[in-house]
């Protein structure tokens, strides 16, 4: 257990002090090929501290979830992309509805084809992000698991990757509550990235979904100063992130897939 405990911890600390940098100058940077360059690195940093950690101890990489197991989980690789790409739509009209006189709507004539562009893209580009999810879903939930069980795993790796991802804050207009919002939907939504990895046995659905919901257009106009000096509209725009995260949730319940902290 102590030579778990010290794998978490190295990976942890060597993605955060390497990482947070490449994101700050990412944002920093105002040369687009320069900003993308900075941003790639960070975003495939924990793949590849996987990868070399994984082969100097030559424990391989059989058990990383590198494998796509369309057989045996297509109906979770629907759930990822379909269920990505209804998530944030499920904020907006939240939003919408509650806040009419906050929230307007801008929604181009194109937007279907909007939308499954950014699905197709999404799919096309998992390889992307799966540079995040085979350092965090991959190598580091397991050990989390193993010494605190899948629930608390859970949410400390919602909290880490938040935490990955200071760099950015420098930048934001109200940092403190956007890196909470960030972290609390981050936290909701292991539930389900797990669930799907574990039921796959893949990485692929969850790099999936996240490639689309990094692409996914938006179509509300709102000021950031009302949705963040007000804690309402955040709750309400995380509220489709707990439906998904209870989803997981229940079914990892269901099916046996919550483990218990040894």
């Amino acid at each position: 257990m102590n030579k778990v405990k010290k794998e978490i911890t190295i990976f942890t600390i060597i993605c955060l002090v390497v990482s947070t940098p490449l994101w700050y100058m990412a944002y920093k940077n105002p040369e687009a090929d320069i900003a993308i360059f900075f941003t790639i690195a960070a975003g495939f940093f924990p793949m590849i501290l996987t990868l070399v950690i994984t082969k100097i101890t030559k424990e391989g990489w059989g058990n990383l979830g590198i494998v796509f197991n369309l057989k045996k989980g297509w109906k979770i690789y629907l759930i990822a992309i379909f269920g990505t790409t209804l998530l944030p739509y499920i904020s907006d009209l939240l939003l919408l509805l509650i806040f009419q006189k906050h929230v307007s709507v801008d929604i181009a004539s194109n937007a279907p084809l909007l939308i499954l562009g950014a699905m197709l893209m999404g799919i096309a580009c998992f390889i992307e992000c799966l540079g995040e999810e085979l350092g965090w879903i991959g190598y580091l939930f397991p050990r989390l698991e193993k010494v605190f069980g899948t629930i608390m795993a859970c949410v400390l790796l919602g909290i880490i990757r938040a935490v990955w991802h200071l760099g950015i804050f420098a930048f934001i207009e109200f940092p403190i509550r956007s890196f909470f919002e960030l972290m609390l939907s981050n936290i909701f939504l292991q539930f389900f990235m797990v669930y799907m990895y574990k039921k796959s046995g893949s990485l692929f659905p969850c790099s999936i979904s996240h490639g689309i919901s990094n692409l996914l257009p938006y179509f509300l106009v709102y000021e950031s100063a009302w949705y963040y000096k007000s804690i309402l509209p955040i709750i309400v725009c995380m509220m489709p992130s707990m439906l998904y995260g209870a989803f997981g949730y229940f079914q990892m319940k269901k099916s046996g897939l919550i483990e218990k902290r040894v």
